[in-house]
């Protein structure tokens, strides 16, 4: 059992809590192999040999088009990244730290971050931002962060500046995907905790954060979800604002079908 009294204040007073054991190491384990599945497919497709990461790194190097399809199938359609972010147990979680309808106000997200695997640097490590920003959520809106593995601080796993929520909102732009901060990282706490399957993070939208730097030669593994409050007064005066936009590409669909 968790004590959600604890919960609740640590997400009040620091924005941001961890929640150790929250689910079954096994079921975590059991997403991650159905992400990377879904490259395994691709690699047998193109007969790319040897361990994991020298796997993606080929995949990425010479077959780009069809590495980042693989990312956008993931994102889109992995059902087992859905059954998490829907998972009772979550849910719940959701419900007793006050939002009594909740809602995932963008899609799910999973994280497959190195540096060999991104064209620049924001694609593996994210800037200072805020996450309210792009989601026009509810004040109490949250993010839940899950690694997929046990992370220590060598992977570069999310550094958190608690108490950061209470300044508002920082910015009202968004820059490659990320409303970046102007923050002196020196005036408030630094917290980067170190996670294992099965643990999770949920902190305020409004909290500042970023990627950590990655120091070793693995892949970090992690998804996140976010949840708006249906019924805060505010967004229901705003009226419900969703600031993402996903439609087809016409250049992709030119690309297999338009008559040469």
């Amino acid at each position: 059992m968790h004590n959600i009294e604890f919960i609740k204040k640590e997400l009040d007073e620091q924005g941001v809590v961890v929640i150790p054991g929250f689910f079954d190491p096994a079921l975590i384990q059991k997403l991650q192999a159905a992400a990377k599945q879904i490259f395994q497919i691709q690699f047998d497709h193109f007969g790319i040999q040897g361990d994991y990461l020298s796997q993606m790194v080929q995949l990425f190097e010479n077959h780009i088009d069809e590495f980042i399809n693989c990312g956008k199938l993931i994102q889109t359609g992995l059902v087992e990244l859905y059954q998490i972010a829907v998972h009772p147990d979550l849910v719940q979680l959701m419900h007793e730290i006050g939002m009594k309808v909740p809602n995932m106000c963008t899609r799910p997200v999973l994280f497959f971050n190195h540096p060999s695997l991104a064209k620049s640097e924001h694609f593996y490590k994210t800037p200072l931002h805020q996450d309210w920003v792009s989601m026009l959520s509810s004040a109490d809106s949250v993010v839940v962060w899950i690694p997929l593995m046990d992370v220590e601080v060598a992977h570069g796993p999310v550094v958190f500046y608690p108490g950061s929520h209470k300044l508002g909102p920082l910015t009202d732009k968004i820059d490659n995907g990320f409303a970046e901060v102007p923050f002196d990282r020196n005036s408030y706490p630094r917290l980067q905790p170190e996670l294992k399957a099965g643990d999770i993070a949920v902190f305020s939208t409004l909290l500042v954060h970023e990627s950590g730097v990655i120091t070793n030669n693995e892949i970090r593994w992690s998804c996140h979800f976010r949840y708006t409050n249906m019924l805060d007064p505010d967004f229901i005066e705003r009226g419900f604002p969703h600031p993402y936009i996903h439609k087809p590409s016409q250049e992709l669909i030119d690309k297999f079908l338009k008559k040469k």
